[in-house]
């Protein structure tokens, strides 16, 4: 059973009389335990992608499935249901709640994915630096907090699917290879990995480098 299928997905934009198309036909698979890149120029389409992998958005074309389940063309409460028990994500901001405490909101994302322990989530913030900030509220944290914070979030229940966009945007280079070495180990405990990025460090470290251009893969998705 594939972690991650998508085929033939397309998304259309509107405004007015314009329409956009930013994904036409993109289809791919990942393998438990594969890491994969995708890169492409701003406005390739990458950050739709995965957003209709996640089943946050819905193509308005093609089929995804997680783990050999249909999210796409579901209800919200089904997707949000497959999201919990299957999908990490982490998106370019949005990944914690303001209000909350890392520690808070990382009882919570456990919670919504019905579970109970905490295996291995001291070892993974200590990995990404954040054991002394487990009190600290978002706007308490710095960029590069933030986004290892969004990443211990979305790591913390195991899934067999990771999706990220930009995991290193905001961080400097040790930052970045502590990231690094984190989904590594996630990809070697069989998590299948996705992120969409700008950096050629992190891509180069993948196990296939896909690319992104005007809403099309124009590479084959099946190549090493």
């Amino acid at each position: 059973m594939l972690p991650l299928s998508a085929d033939g997905l397309y998304r259309f934009y509107h405004d007015g009389d314009i329409e956009t198309a930013a994904l036409k036909g993109v289809s791919l698979e990942l393998a438990a335990g594969e890491f994969v890149a995708v890169m492409g120029p701003s406005g390739s389409g990458k950050s739709t992608l995965l957003a209709c992998l996640a089943g946050l958005d819905d193509p308005d074309g093609g089929v995804v499935e997680v783990m050999g389940q249909r999210i796409s063309r579901r209800t919200e409460r089904e997707r949000a249901n497959l999201r919990a028990r299957h999908i990490g994500i982490l998106m370019q901001s949005g990944n914690l709640f303001d209000h909350l405490t890392l520690a808070c909101n990382l009882s919570l994302q456990l919670k919504l994915a019905g579970l109970h322990e905490r295996s291995g989530i001291d070892d993974l913030l200590q990995t990404l630096g954040l054991t002394q900030r487990l009190q600290a509220r978002p706007s308490q944290l710095s960029g590069g907090e933030l986004a290892r914070a969004g990443l211990a979030l979305a790591l913390c229940t195991r899934p067999a699917l990771l999706l990220a966009d930009e995991p290193t945007a905001e961080v400097d280079s040790l930052t970045e290879a502590n990231i690094l070495d984190c989904l590594k180990v996630r990809c070697r405990e069989h998590c299948a990995i996705l992120i969409a990025t700008h950096s050629h460090a992190l891509a180069s470290q993948a196990d296939r480098l896909l690319t992104l251009d005007d809403g099309r893969l124009v590479n084959d998705p099946a190549s090493h």
